[in-house]
């Protein structure tokens, strides 16, 4: 069988033209032979029409640049993730000093009337007003209705 050795002009002006597109599903099935350097070992693939066109499209510079952009999505998201223990635990702190000051603010109007009723025993006015039942009545830091202090 003869072979035709003519060799063709090649128009080419660089290696991707001279030599065509790797992944061209219509240049038929892929074969890829990989030898070893120093060695006998070799394999063998033939990849088909369907998989050439398959790793063209996977492999192609817009759907590299939605993988880039699902990837740092995804980065983002995991690293949101991350603080939700940590938010957590401060909402936590946050809610017992709220707690603790509500409960403060309680005993300072306790001791506001001691004050104020004591002033009163001794018959001297007093400089600070003191708060009535409906002042006590307003909602906490923690958003709970503060229960009259009683005696």
């Amino acid at each position: 069988m003869a072979r035709n050795i003519t060799p063709r002009p090649i128009k080419a002006s660089g290696a991707r033209d001279a030599h065509g597109r790797i992944l061209d599903p219509s240049s038929g099935s892929l074969y890829v032979h990989m030898h070893r350097e120093s060695g006998l070992a070799h394999r063998h693939y033939v990849l088909k029409v369907w998989q050439v066109r398959f790793l063209a499209v996977f492999l192609s510079r817009p759907m590299l640049a939605l993988y880039l952009i699902g990837l740092l999505t995804w980065g983002w998201m995991a690293s949101q993730a991350a603080k939700v223990p940590m938010l957590q635990q401060r909402i936590g702190e946050l809610t017992r000093d709220a707690e603790r000051l509500d409960t403060l603010t309680a005993t300072l109007t306790e001791l506001q009337a001691r004050y104020a009723q004591v002033q009163q025993m001794l018959g001297t006015k007093t400089a600070n007003p003191v708060l009535g039942d409906s002042a006590r009545q307003k909602k906490d830091t923690v958003r709970r209705a503060i229960a009259p202090a009683t005696r």
